[in-house]
């Protein structure tokens, strides 16, 4: 593969650039570090901090012609079939969070532009989204890259690539028992995140655990009985990233939706099992892709006696829950490393 001469990347976003969005901005700022002639553009301009300027998604045309664009990555199911010009199939089912408006495809392909995606949980990938959408997707764009295993078995062209981690951020904090052991549940209220199952397990168990919980959960907090906690609401980067240093564990009660997607891990465990935290966790689609249950983390069941089982074990065994953290921190330093991937999408979508 040696297409890399005289080729140049765009990324094009949605709301951007936005810390908020989490692997999105890191991973266009890894764009950025390793191909610093690659141009930005989003849909919705923001005024987060970004080392390139970000242009509206107006001007891409003008631009690319101009700059020379050869290639075009974007992130989401809705966004690329966007871009391809397709948001609604004969049935008239029209993809969730599509925009019709943003269809650049006789554009691309006028100019010989070549579109790549990647096709991670949300975003329109749904579990019951119509095949069209993904054969759309398969003929349209030159390199997809996805978590997902439906995906991977839909379109086998497709390239198996974890999210990536700002593990550089995200740095490792080796963890030592001096009080409780720190509980931490981090994500956006949705009912598949499993907050009562959470409140349910935490009012089982004794004071030698405390819960920092970050998310719009304020209208759930009454369901826990057991005062031991912190509610924090919603926190940037820089706040959570604090909490995770300080924490032993991080535990997702995530369940299955026939609605929405979650990848495994999700972005905040990964996150947190960077600082070295041991993710206890529930593993809906009984994904296998990256980590080991067991060695990388603990598994339980959707189910109040086994999470509280696996809790009550780290209690009584915090050294090797530890270790476990710190064999998990590995593998998402070593699998999810955001210049890894980076390096990876980019030697696929413009050549070595």
């Amino acid at each position: 593969m040696n297409l890399r001469q005289g080729r140049r990347l765009a990324v094009i976003d949605t709301f951007f650039p936005w810390k908020q969005s989490g692997f999105r901005y890191w991973e266009s700022i890894e764009f950025f570090k390793q191909r610093p002639d690659t141009l930005f553009f989003a849909t919705n301009v923001s005024c987060d901090e970004f080392p390139a300027p970000v242009f509206p998604i107006e001007v891409f045309k003008e631009m690319a012609e101009e700059k020379g664009i050869t290639d075009v990555y974007c992130v989401f199911l809705n966004l690329a079939c966007s871009l391809l010009g397709c948001t609604t199939i004969p049935s008239g089912f029209t993809l969730p969070g599509s925009k019709p408006h943003l269809d650049l495809s006789s554009f691309l392909k006028e100019k010989g532009i070549r579109l790549h995606t990647t096709l991670y949980p949300g975003g329109g990938l749904e579990p019951e989204i119509p095949a069209p959408f993904l054969s759309v997707v398969k003929e349209g764009c030159s390199c997809i890259f996805t978590n997902v295993q439906e995906v991977l078995d839909e379109i086998p062209s497709s390239i198996f690539t974890p999210i990536v981690i700002n593990t550089d951020y995200y740095s490792f904090n080796q963890k030592f028992l001096e009080d409780k052991i720190q509980l931490t549940f981090a994500a956006n209220r949705s009912v598949r995140k499993g907050f009562p199952l959470l409140a349910n397990v935490f009012n089982q168990l004794d004071d030698s655990f405390y819960l920092n919980i970050v998310g719009d959960w304020e209208r759930e907090l009454h369901l826990l009985t057991n005062e031991q906690f912190s509610y924090y609401g919603s926190l940037s980067p820089e706040e959570l990233k604090k909490i995770y240093q300080h924490s032993h564990v991080f535990l997702y009660t995530g369940t299955q939706d026939q609605y929405a997607l979650d990848g495994f891990p999700v972005t905040v465990a990964a996150d947190a099992m960077s600082t070295g935290c041991l993710l206890v966790s529930t593993n809906p689609r009984n994904d296998r892709l990256t980590l080991v249950a067991g060695v990388d983390y603990l598994e339980v069941e959707a189910m109040s006696y086994s999470i509280v089982d696996a809790l009550n074990w780290v209690k009584e065994n915090v050294k090797t829950a530890m270790k476990i953290g710190e064999t998990g921190a590995g593998s998402i330093r070593r699998k999810f490393n955001c210049k890894e991937v980076v390096m990876k999408k980019i030697q696929y979508m413009i050549g070595s």
